[in-house]
């Protein structure tokens, strides 16, 4: 059985990645402007509370879509 954490995780990046490409920005551009490196950002499994704060500010999407695909 998964851990309860990747139940939710599933498809995570997918939309993040997803929705940088659909706003035409690249990962380099919101890794900057949330703080970090681009390879950071590509580090990260289960991102931190403050650095999903982060990318749904930045690309303007709920924590909602993000975490389940519900717009």
């Amino acid at each position: 059985m998964a851990k309860p954490e990747h139940l939710w995780i599933n498809g995570l990046w997918d939309r993040i990645y997803d929705e940088i490409y659909r706003q035409g920005k690249t990962k380099k551009d919101i890794a900057e402007r949330c703080g970090f490196g681009r390879k950071n950002l590509l580090g990260y499994n289960t991102p931190s509370i403050p650095v999903f704060a982060l990318l749904c500010n930045e690309l303007n999407v709920s924590a909602d879509y993000l975490l389940f695909g519900k717009r």
